[in-house]
């Protein structure tokens, strides 16, 4: 008899120390796949994170907007002889590239020559229907779009620039525009009058 119970007891031990190995190895398995999973979140993470980042690269170090068609400048006269009165420049969003804010704050123009540089010409977004060297201002205006201050793909926007410093550059002269959106790298313009100053001059 007392064999048999010695059995059983063995029995029952082996069978309690089979369990607990189960479950210590399930608790293994369980922690296991919780690291993996928290792993594998990271990594996701990680790698979104990085896109953005990417994304962001490319962003600003590809121009938002381009130029469409020619810059046009006009002249005025101006004690006798023709001076530089305005230029316009014509432009739209690039392909795949966000909607880009044109109010006066947002958008940066900056004017330069060989006597002046002005870091930010577009302080307020003139009214008047005419600019120049006797009525100085800067006018963004929607060409083709739906209505607001936003530059959209498939818009076409103007910006026509007349301010004093203009009324001095001299025929042959290089000047420069940039437009410096909030995105996107600056859309540089600079071209060169031609030999004689033409009430409206096609600057290519």
């Amino acid at each position: 008899m007392t064999k048999i119970i010695h059995k059983t007891n063995t029995r029952r031990k082996a069978a309690l120390t089979g369990l607990e190995t189960a479950i210590i190895l399930i608790s293994f398995v369980i922690v296991a796949a919780a690291f993996s999973f928290a792993v594998l979140n990271l990594g996701l993470f990680t790698t979104q994170k990085s896109g953005e980042v990417v994304q962001a690269g490319i962003d600003e170090a590809t121009s938002a907007i381009e130029t469409v068609g020619s810059v046009i400048a006009r002249s005025d006269l101006n004690g006798g002889s023709r001076a530089v009165a305005n230029v316009t420049v014509f432009f739209k969003v690039a392909v795949g590239k966000r909607p880009i804010d044109l109010r006066v704050g947002s958008l940066v123009v900056t004017y330069h020559d060989s006597r002046t540089s002005i870091e930010n010409v577009y302080t307020s977004n003139a009214t008047a229907p005419v600019i120049s060297f006797s009525s100085p201002g800067v006018i963004v205006k929607e060409i083709v779009g739906d209505g607001d201050l936003l530059i959209e793909f498939g818009e076409l926007w103007s910006i026509t620039v007349g301010i004093d410093a203009m009324q001095y550059l001299q025929p042959t002269e290089v000047f420069t525009i940039q437009l410096k959106p909030v995105i996107g790298s600056v859309l540089k313009v600079e071209r060169r009058l031609p030999p004689s100053l033409d009430p409206v001059m096609d600057l290519a």
